[in-house]
């Protein structure tokens, strides 16, 4: 009896588990579709990258979370956040700042018009890591003409939308445009899309690609209100002090930064001036538009993560490089004719911090201040 119970109750289980290994696999979860709407890091955009072309950019690992970043202090009323200057129209200073990509390659340079303007200034490595752009940030005052523009970058798309800003530039890459135009969550004023004329709000002056197309704070604004897109702009600014503060970590005196191509930079500290001159490629450059030699009361070097995408920037095949400007890195900043170390941290709702020993801020002198963005810290020399 035993026995034909036991032989019995194998058989149902062996029927149980076949029945159990034929049923149909359960079917996996469907991929929710895209929302239109503000990519807030840099996998967002790369899904859409994918998505949209066939030459993606290349799979890279997701980043570790940033630590919390701390609101910055306040500024007074009439204080620029990003120069600490004080302002003849506050109104300014609570609309979104205008980030304008201008040209650095060497005839690209040999036109600069305007930058001793701009609140701010990045300059970074483009195209295959061949030649360094510029992209100028406009804010506590207006420009009449900036220049010469041209397209933007991926890069651009990490510092627009930290600063909740408005991008204008010259064209870009099917995937840069398709980004811009339809996923990202700040406005971006294209020139050969929205102004093919370049005579409403842009100016032509000549023929050459690399140098003809000139910029204008007013023309930004005026393509804003002809689209009826939102100015009102809150965001932390950075922290100024007149006087140096916290522990400094050397003399600095010279800068060196070595960009590819020929297109190293250096800063010379002057003490008369209170601020380092701008070099690159063994040229000291100046700004037509004053009259005056380029000179930074603060020069930040950061060191952020690099990687050549599989984006074609032009028609020689160039391929484009992506930065990571959110999370964190290693930090140097130079005022004074000194140096801090220490990092700085960002994400899409806060410009960068930069923060030094024990993670207090590292406050700029007030003026104007140029980011130089490096693959490592090495590339940042100073004596």
């Amino acid at each position: 009896m035993l026995r034909a119970f036991l032989r019995q109750f194998c058989f149902v289980v062996i029927v149980a588990i076949c029945i159990t290994g034929c049923e149909a696999a359960p079917q996996p979860t469907a991929t929710p579709t895209k929302t239109p709407g503000a990519v807030s890091a840099a996998i967002s955009t790369t899904q859409v990258i994918i998505a949209a072309t066939a030459t993606p950019l290349l799979d890279t690992p997701t980043p570790a979370p940033p630590p919390t970043i701390a609101e910055a202090t306040p500024l007074p009323e009439n204080i620029a956040p990003f120069t600490g200057l004080a302002v003849t129209d506050p109104q300014h200073i609570h609309e979104k700042p205008i980030l304008i990509c201008v040209n650095n390659d060497a005839a690209g340079r040999s036109a600069h018009w305007g930058l001793s303007r701009a609140d701010l200034v990045y300059e970074y490595i483009v195209d295959g890591f061949a030649v360094s752009r510029l992209t100028a940030l406009f804010q506590s005052q207006e420009t009449d003409r900036v220049g010469p523009v041209r397209s933007a970058r991926m890069p651009n798309i990490w510092m627009t939308q930290m600063y909740d800003g408005v991008l204008a530039c010259s064209g870009g890459s099917d995937e840069i445009r398709y980004l811009l135009k339809n996923e990202v969550g700040f406005p971006y004023l294209d020139a050969d899309i929205d102004d093919p004329s370049n005579n409403r709000y842009y100016t032509n002056l000549g023929s050459d690609y690399r140098t003809r197309l000139q910029g204008r704070t007013d023309g930004v604004r005026q393509w804003m209100a002809d689209n009826n897109l939102p100015t009102a702009w809150q965001r932390p600014g950075f922290e100024f002090s007149p006087e140096p503060t916290g522990p400094i970590a050397g003399q600095a005196t010279l800068i060196a930064i070595p960009y590819p191509g020929g297109n190293n930079v250096e800063w010379h500290y002057d003490a008369t001036l209170g601020g380092y001159l701008r070099f690159q490629g063994g040229v000291q450059e100046s700004d037509p538009a004053t009259g005056q030699p380029i000179l930074a009361k603060n020069v930040i070097a950061i060191v952020a993560q690099h990687e050549l995408t599989n984006m074609v920037e032009d028609s020689l095949g160039t391929k484009g490089v992506d930065i990571k400007l959110y999370g964190f890195g290693d930090l140097r900043v130079f005022r004074d004719g000194q140096v801090y170390e220490g990092t700085w941290r960002a994400d899409d709702q806060h410009p960068p911090r930069w923060l030094g020993q024990g993670d207090v801020v590292i406050k700029l002198k007030p003026g104007q201040s140029w980011i130089q963005v490096v693959q490592k810290t090495e590339d940042i020399g100073y004596q």
